[in-house]
């Protein structure tokens, strides 16, 4: 019954007809204001009883007698709706808190995304569909109603300790501040590595200015979507097919086709080989791209190019594939 807005709606409508009603018919019957019969009819249907103002004449006592009760029928109905909703909204906000901590405190290794705006929306599409475990900040109560329904997110102000520790940031493996705010995101990557000196972090830069204050406070990686923006778009215009490309790998909404960061770790058996001595094609479907060597980013290694301990390989390739080569590895 609480749960059938339209219903209420329709029961409001009622009422306000009847006060309509009632009000009209006391004027004409009693030949009284409008102001007094519509002050008579509400005093009357609320059960307040004043006794100022009474119907004089049996007509208008008859008739009072007959709409007063429907109306205070609806009326009841009404009020007795609007507490039972906010009463609900309250305990159904708190229960849900409640679950969503729940589930906060069983994740290890998982991922906080700060400030749920255009960006952070972004990640957290890319983030699910690599089946990550997820914690959203959110400052504003207004943006919460665009974060998924089965997604756990806190509302809160993410630069706050205390918040940061609901999310479970020492137990997390990396955090993305994404608010549009500059000096927001300086104090979350601040307060993130005083907890967690070991998480990653990832933040967004508006002006070029705070990419170096967010590296010194922290951030592992800084992004400033206005640069990537506009580099994007000139590239669309120079080299269209290229671009094209590029977007349907990294946009593609099947995702099959993935990159993939392979560590190659002591008993890796790929370390001291040589990349020709490796058949990527045709045992495994993937691609090696570049190899990351301590600072040095090797791009399109050679054939004699040789795979040491510690690197990291960036692979290209379809899904199952790489998930195939990372097993037999």
């Amino acid at each position: 019954m609480y749960q059938n807005h339209k219903q209420l709606y329709q029961f409001t409508g009622i009422v306000f007809l009847l006060i309509l009603i009632i009000t009209f018919g006391f004027m004409f019957i009693e030949k009284i204001t409008f102001f007094d019969s519509l002050w008579m009819t509400v005093v009357s249907i609320l059960a307040v009883g004043y006794g100022d103002l009474v119907p004089k004449h049996t007509s208008g006592k008859i008739f009072a007698l007959i709409l007063i009760p429907i109306a205070m029928g609806f009326t009841t109905y009404m009020l007795t709706y609007l507490a039972a909703s906010m009463i609900e909204g309250r305990l159904s906000k708190k229960w849900e808190r409640k679950k969503r901590m729940k589930r906060i405190k069983k994740m290890e290794n998982h991922y906080i995304i700060c400030g749920y705006e255009q960006v952070g929306e972004q990640v957290l599409e890319e983030l699910r569909n690599h089946n990550y475990d997820i914690v959203i900040i959110e400052s504003h109560e207004g943006n919460t109603h665009r974060i998924p329904e089965d997604a756990t997110y806190l509302l809160g102000d993410a630069k706050q300790n205390e918040v940061l520790e609901e999310a479970g940031v020492s137990r997390a493996h990396g955090l993305v501040a994404t608010t549009s705010n500059d000096s927001t995101n300086v104090f979350i990557t601040l307060s993130a590595k005083g907890i967690n000196p070991d998480l990653k972090v990832i933040s967004r830069a508006e002006n070029a200015e705070s990419e170096d204050k967010l590296k010194r406070a922290g951030a592992d990686e800084v992004v400033n979507p206005s640069n990537l923006g506009g580099r994007r778009m000139a590239l669309s215009l120079i080299k269209p097919v290229s671009m094209r490309y590029v977007d349907s790998i990294i946009h593609a909404e099947s995702n099959r086709y993935q990159f993939e960061e392979y560590h190659v770790g002591e008993i890796s058996p790929y370390v001291d080989q040589r990349t020709n001595e490796i058949n990527w094609r045709e045992d495994y479907g993937v691609t090696l791209l570049g190899i990351q060597r301590d600072d040095c980013f090797i791009s399109n290694p050679s054939k004699e190019e040789s795979i040491s301990e510690g690197d990291i390989l960036i692979l290209f390739g379809d899904k199952e594939d790489l998930q195939s080569f990372l097993t037999a590895s």
